[in-house]
């Protein structure tokens, strides 16, 4: 008997070795899976509560400084607004030119994690598709972009209803020029 083996067969102790390691290297794996999976839980829970991402309607490029477009498909650019914890965190712009139909502005808002939409007019069409995306509209903002933040801040902004809606989408009260 090898007093290295303890008796067995060489290859039977490697491989219990092996299976060992891989036992080892398994709850490894699923140790660091669980971590990540919580740490990305309490992150999500922290920009649900502390973070949101706002789209406002401007004339000309957005900015803060940028005046409010008076209706939501007829802007220049929308201001996409990140406030942490209440404060600006980043601002970005999207351009609205040459958009396809009332929903396209919509969707690229979407894509780019919008979750609320302060405007001071909207149609019907742009507003249902915003319903349907799961983003919230609010109205009852003017002036510049920095003073809309400053009214949702201070609560001063309204959830939009069917019944809040201007009535230009209807047929033949307007048209989109591109």
């Amino acid at each position: 008997m090898d007093a290295r083996t303890n008796g067995r067969n060489p290859t039977e102790q490697a491989d219990q070795t092996n299976v060992r390691s891989v036992k080892a290297q398994t709850f490894t794996e699923h140790q660091k899976t669980e971590d990540t999976r919580e740490d990305m839980e309490e992150e999500e829970d922290a920009v649900g509560m502390d973070r949101i991402r706002i789209a406002i309607p401007c004339l000309g490029e957005a900015n803060l400084q940028a005046q409010v477009s008076p209706h939501f498909g007829r802007c220049d650019s929308y201001a996409i607004v990140t406030l942490q914890d209440g404060q600006i965190e980043v601002v970005a712009s999207l351009s609205n030119a040459n958009h396809a139909d009332c929903s396209s502005p919509v969707r690229a808002l979407a894509e780019r994690g919008v979750g609320l939409m302060l405007v001071a007019g909207m149609g019907m069409r742009p507003y249902l598709s915003f319903r349907q995306q799961g983003i919230e509209v609010n109205y009852g903002i003017a002036g510049t972009v920095a003073e809309a933040i400053e009214s949702y801040l201070r609560n001063e902004t309204v959830p939009m209803t069917e019944d809040t809606l201007c009535g230009c989408h209807e047929p033949g009260q307007h048209s989109h020029s591109h």
